[in-house]
């Protein structure tokens, strides 16, 4: 389920960065989003959804150490047919940022790829 490899990766970081109060921890919950979701959804305790073959899932991570936040995100999938579009967008997000760039200009140039 979702929220068991959410809890599992959480606990690895916590490990990792040596967790320690406010000092050092995770920064905000694991996003792990299914499909259409685009962003920041979280499995809530007793959720029963289950990363299947056909999903395409976004995963953010992110921890603190002394206030400073290192963020992660990537997309995780296991269909082959998915692997041109994924790297498209993902190439097409890289290649619209830039100083001055606003992320939604950059999101929507990434999505119009993915629906294209």
């Amino acid at each position: 389920m979702l929220i068991d490899m959410c809890e599992r990766l959480e606990d690895s970081m916590r490990k990792l960065i040596e967790e320690c109060g406010m000092d050092a921890g995770i920064a905000f919950p694991t996003g792990c989003s299914l499909n259409w979701v685009a962003a920041h959804y979280t499995p809530n305790a007793g959720e029963k959804t289950v990363l299947g073959y056909d999903d395409v899932m976004k995963l953010d991570v992110g921890t603190q150490i002394d206030g400073r936040i290192i963020d992660s995100a990537f997309t995780v999938h296991f269909k082959p047919k998915f692997d041109p579009l994924v790297k498209e967008a993902t190439d097409t997000g890289i290649r619209e940022a830039g100083i001055d760039v606003r992320l939604c200009d950059v999101g929507a140039a990434m999505q119009e790829v993915m629906e294209s």
